[in-house]
């Protein structure tokens, strides 16, 4: 059973007991030593019993349709008027029971008819507002039930959407193919398809679940820059710093490796390799989480993807920031005329 219907439930079990508690007030209020106790609990819960229906109606139709479309005054005027009809209805209807089962009088003395007139305004008031308090209270607890799972099926579906861009299962297969087809004196060649198919296995079957220690995170970003750097020209300024105590805590998959893929993506390739240079400093301090990639890249290019952020990547993790570190996550992009600064900072508490 859902847990608002859980929660409806606990509500309208709190009404009947308060309907239970209105009774017995009301039969304390109404006793009559000279009369018989039992048609005067019988009235008693008669009264307000009959009540019940005038609540059903001011919860479930005055409520939706009035209260709900902020119509005030035509609310609390139906909420008056239906007061008066049914104060007058129950006495109508229980003090001419009454006056057969004991012989009292249907209206009694002035004052007296006062007071009990008084008295039903009274409770029936209270009941009809605790039924319309109740009402606006389930339907709070049902809206937000319903509202937090749908958010919790929306981020689910996202973050599998997401995860599906950089979890591409079939290289797994076609990567161990290639490992055998290459010729076994090409000791390299087969040792970067293995690499690479250990992050392969990282991403299929490591990742699957909310979070990852930072140390294997860390091994993968490792692995990653060792693989990409054979790709670059021999000479190219490549440097991965981690600093601080980066152990004991658990962070989302794939943040970190985001801006390390923009990194070698968009690096310069200037003749001087020299100065082509891939900075990456990965630290902590207390509950920080700092992640910082620099790249010098070439103004002659076309590269305002980098400052605008568009990108694919940089737009997936921008996105998986927001839905799993609410308030907790700042990413910043930085250019100059050669080099861009992408900066990440992640609260851990």
């Amino acid at each position: 059973m859902p847990v608002f219907y859980k929660k409806k439930i606990f509500i309208y079990l709190a009404f009947v007991l308060l309907w239970l508690f209105v009774t017995f007030f009301m039969s304390i209020i109404y006793y009559n030593p000279n009369a018989p106790f039992l048609p005067q609990l019988y009235i008693a819960s008669l009264s307000t019993t009959l009540s019940i229906p005038a609540c059903w109606y001011a919860a479930n139709k005055l409520v939706p349709r009035f209260l709900y479309q902020k119509k005030i005054a035509g609310f609390i005027g139906r909420i008056l008027l239906l007061v008066i009809i049914n104060v007058i209805t129950v006495y109508l209807l229980c003090t001419t029971i009454y006056h057969f089962a004991t012989g009292k009088p249907i209206l009694p003395g002035e004052f007296v008819l006062f007071m009990i007139t008084l008295l039903f305004l009274f409770v029936n008031l209270i009941f009809i507002s605790i039924a319309c308090g109740v009402k606006i209270i389930a339907d709070r607890y049902g809206l937000e039930e319903r509202l937090h799972e749908i958010e919790k099926e929306k981020i689910t579906t996202e973050l599998n959407f997401l995860r599906s861009q950089i979890n591409p299962h079939f290289l797994f297969n076609i990567l161990n193919t290639i490992y055998f087809q290459i010729d076994k004196s090409n000791l390299q060649a087969r040792a970067s398809v293995e690499k690479f198919s250990e992050m392969l296995r990282y991403q299929l079957y490591d990742c699957n679940t909310d979070k990852i220690e930072i140390k294997k995170e860390i091994d993968y970003i490792q692995s990653y820059v060792a693989l990409q750097s054979q790709r670059l020209e021999t000479g190219t300024d490549i440097q991965l710093h981690t600093t601080g105590s980066l152990e004991g805590f658990a962070i989302a998959p794939f943040m970190i490796l985001t801006l390390v893929e923009n990194a070698f993506k968009h690096v310069s390739h200037f003749k001087d390799a020299s100065e082509n240079k891939i900075h990456i400093d990965i630290q902590k301090k207390e509950q920080l989480l700092m992640v910082k990639a620099v790249n010098t890249y070439d103004k002659n290019e076309k590269v305002e993807h980098l400052v605008q952020s568009g990108r694919l990547g940089i737009q997936n993790l921008k996105r998986r920031l927001e839905l799993l570190y609410p308030d907790k996550a700042q990413l910043s992009v930085y250019s100059t005329d050669t080099v861009f600064e992408s900066v990440l900072n992640l609260q851990l508490a």
